[in-house]
């Protein structure tokens, strides 16, 4: 949760300079109508930071979801897919040697 928020937070400082950069330069193509709708949309920045903002001071989590897990752990009923974990281990392992 935390690296998504990061990378929404990198995307938006890209996002920005792009902006700054596209104002600088006189050209509007960030705020150019969408092809597919005809409508354009713009963020502000106070608003894109201040939603990022609240994002990362309360992840979004399913209180009730984790009771049910911790539950089913407490009583034995909790389903562990051993070859799904370890096949989802080797993943991560192999995706930060690249």
């Amino acid at each position: 949760m935390v690296d998504a928020i990061k990378n929404t937070v990198n995307r938006l400082d890209l996002t920005k300079g792009r902006s700054t950069e596209a104002r600088a330069t006189g050209s509007t193509r960030g705020n150019a109508p969408n092809a597919v709708t005809g409508h354009s949309v713009t963020v502000s920045e106070a608003a894109s930071l201040k939603s990022v903002s609240h994002m990362a001071d309360s992840p979004p989590v399913d209180m009730e979801a984790v009771r049910r897990i911790k539950d089913a752990i407490a009583h034995g009923k909790y389903p562990i897919n051993v070859d799904q974990i370890s096949e989802a281990l080797m993943e991560a392992y192999r995706d930060m040697k690249t």
